[in-house]
């Protein structure tokens, strides 16, 4: 007869049970926030909450730490640092795509797979071409079991524990093991997003080392760290993107329902994938993203294209290491490596001496780019950039390329010819004392009758955003600021004012090189229109610093007149919506300058209006911050920004909880994509306009 265990022997062991229970109930909550906040963005529970989940799962394992297993959450960053990394043969070949790089290559790859199988009407999966490292990923009765690069496509690299570090990877799947293959592959793509790339490049900065050069070669140095605990520092993140090898029978039959599959067993499957029944579609949404592009958190740099039915991509097969079922539509090259000729110095508007990069012609970004900014004095030091370096030049769709780093191993044995950057200390155009403002970073040319200073502020003052004087662009501005009159030794314009002596000159004007009459008299009836722009915009016109578009208005609609405004205290400057101290300082200041008083007196003389129409107080958007996106058939951005604030409404350049509403058109990118996180009304063209004709408005815009 055998007797029972002592008291304190079973209390443990129920204590276990409760314990290994509680685990593994702490383990799936845990695994199903995870899914949540990692793979769909779509959280349940607050940090706080989710914390308390993971320090109770922690507490619990260093009690019993016989219920530790390799699959825990807390179990993702654990171990040493490794010597090396040992291979990894992957079972098929990880293969690479070809290349097309326009509707018409993308056409003739179709062509030869309908050739090639005799099928038509075939259906395609397209999907963004994410900037970053393949990897694979195998799978074992549902629990992730080992991870590796793609390496030369037959070999790569054993990387399990570095990938164990990405939250978005599901340790254990979301589906009971029975259900599943007992083991298969999934393919997926490693990255770094830009917010996390620009997080990493702050620190470094901090720290005086070298910054990173873009997010992909980031990813990839991250994944391949021997110590996981820095890979999990970097916050990576996967979209999975093909179903490779499966031990039996697939369980689905098309790479579309493949990739639904691995989505709802909890794998991150890019939420942009779209199927299509024909090729033009293809190349349509292809050409698309080329423009929206930067509008996305993560680094795209193309866009992969497959055949849908596994049957047709069997029958194509493969030539060499790519697959004759899949292509990849590429983008230009937003990065190039060339020759920094010499750094040279523009002076804008305001006095500001910018720095800016003169290089060997290099095409990148589909441009040939032969200039590049270099933002200002601090950043060269920064990246230490020197001319005469190899520079990395960065391009991205119509951005200005900038030169994002030098190439320091091409240095060597070349230090004598690279020549360190100062900034002048005479303004290169005219020849002024250049200071630098306490605080600033910027340089500043003194001169205000510098020529560049006044080509480029009468461009500005002409501008559609200011006065809207059509047909006076920056080489009529340059030319005038630049011609003496005859027999005489001022130049046609010396001051902003001088623009609307313009037309009492038209006989003069007329013997300047390339200006005709029908262009001269175009030019004077714009001018003479321009005196009727409300007060907001001579306010953006006469370059104020630190006064743009939205602080115009909020200006103009607080004071209503020029004269209100001029007369203005420090402290009632203060007082006016979203106008902080330094904003108020600078208008302020402005004000009471005697040549800017000066000009505003030859203004008023000229008939330009200095007054805004103030009925917005009460109308039908009043309190309603509103944000405009995308491309409107009707309006143009300007407009449509400028109605609302008739209407009484606020024009915000950023969604947030606060926004009343976006006016969307098409494309919207990023703030679209907010507001539908966010749960912000969108309201298209027609529903906005339906909106304001519900409230009574029968105007259009000024």
């Amino acid at each position: 007869m055998t007797s029972e265990p002592p008291a304190e022997v079973i209390a443990e062991q129920r204590e276990l049970e409760a314990a290994r229970a509680r685990v593994e109930d702490l383990r799936a909550q845990i695994r199903h926030h995870d899914h949540r906040y990692y793979t769909l963005s779509q959280p349940e529970i607050g940090d706080t909450q989710y914390d308390l989940l993971f320090r109770e799962l922690r507490d619990l394992e260093a009690r019993f730490p016989d219920l530790v297993t390799p699959d825990s959450p807390t179990q993702r960053v654990s171990g040493e640092a490794t010597v090396e990394f040992t291979g990894v043969q992957h079972r098929e070949p990880m293969l690479s795509l070809n290349n097309v790089f326009n509707a018409e290559e993308l056409t003739a790859w179709y062509a030869r797979a309908v050739r090639r199988i005799e099928r038509e009407n075939l259906r395609f999966v397209c999907e963004p071409k994410i900037d970053g490292l393949a990897i694979s990923l195998v799978y074992e009765n549902g629990r992730f079991v080992q991870g590796a690069t793609r390496g030369d496509g037959l070999r790569g690299e054993d990387i399990t524990a570095n990938l164990r570090t990405l939250r978005s990877i599901p340790l254990v799947l979301n589906a009971p093991p029975a259900s599943l293959p007992r083991a298969f592959e999934v393919r997926g793509e490693v990255y770094m997003s830009k917010a996390e790339f620009a997080r990493l490049n702050g620190e470094r900065r901090i720290a005086g080392e070298q910054l990173y050069m873009n997010p992909r070669n980031t990813a990839a140095g991250s994944l391949r760290q021997l110590d996981p605990k820095i890979t999990a520092s970097r916050r990576l993140d996967l979209f999975v993107y093909q179903l490779g090898w499966v031990e039996g029978d697939r369980p689905v039959d098309s790479h579309s329902a493949a990739m639904s599959w691995l989505g709802g067993l909890g794998l991150p499957t890019n939420p942009l994938t779209q199927t299509f029944a024909g090729i033009d579609a293809v190349a349509r949404f292809c050409e698309g993203w080329v423009e929206q592009r930067d509008a996305l958190e993560y680094g795209i740099d193309g866009v992969v294209i497959k055949i849908d039915d596994y049957n047709a991509q069997r029958e194509l097969g493969v030539v060499g290491r790519e697959p004759r079922w899949a292509v990849a539509w590429k983008f230009p090259a937003e990065q190039a490596v060339t020759r920094l000729r010499q750094i040279e110095v523009s002076v804008g508007r305001t006095g500001v001496l910018t720095p800016f990069a003169a290089l060997e012609p290099v095409f990148v970004g589909g441009a040939n780019v032969s200039m590049a900014t270099l933002h200002n004095l601090d950043h060269i030091h920064e990246l230490d950039i020197r001319a005469g370096d190899d520079v990395i030049v960065q391009r991205a769709g119509d951005v200005i390329p900038q030169v994002v780093a030098p190439v320091l191993s091409r240095r060597e044995g070349r230090e004598a010819d690279l020549v360190p950057f100062a900034m002048p200390s005479t303004c290169p155009v005219c020849g002024g004392e250049v200071r630098r403002n306490e605080n600033e970073a910027a340089y500043y040319c003194t001169n205000r009758r510098c020529p560049a200073q006044l080509s480029r502020g009468v461009e500005h003052f002409a501008s559609r955003g200011a006065m809207d004087i059509e047909g006076f662009g920056e080489k009529m501005a340059f030319q005038l600021v630049d011609t003496l009159r005859p027999d005489s030794t001022h130049h046609y314009i010396e001051t902003l004012s001088d623009i609307y002596a313009l037309p009492a000159l038209r006989d003069e004007l007329l013997t300047i090189p390339r200006i005709g009459e029908k262009k001269l008299d175009a030019l004077f009836a714009n001018i003479e229109s321009s005196k009727q722009q409300p007060l907001s915009r001579l306010l953006v016109a006469i370059t104020m610093r630190h006064v743009g578009t939205e602080t115009a208005r909020a200006l103009a609609r607080h004071f209503g007149t020029m004269t209100a405004l001029r007369e203005a205290a420090l402290e009632d400057l203060q007082a006016v919506n979203d106008i902080g101290p330094i904003v108020a300082e600078s208008v302020y200041d402005f004000m009471r300058d005697p040549e800017n008083a000066a000009l505003i007196d030859r203004l008023v003389i000229a008939g330009v209006r200095m007054d805004e129409d103030t009925t917005a107080l009460g109308g039908p958007l009043e309190g309603l911050s509103i944000v405009v996106t995308g491309s409107l058939d009707r309006w143009s951005r300007n407009e449509v920004e400028e109605l609302i604030t008739r209407l009484g409404g606020k024009v915000s350049g950023a969604v947030s909880k606060k926004t009343s509403f976006v006016v969307a058109g098409e494309g919207g990118g990023s703030k679209r994509e907010k507001a539908e996180t966010l749960g912000v009304v969108l309201l298209d063209e027609a529903a906005f306009l339906e909106r304001l004709r519900a409230d009574g408005w029968a105007d259009t815009p000024a």
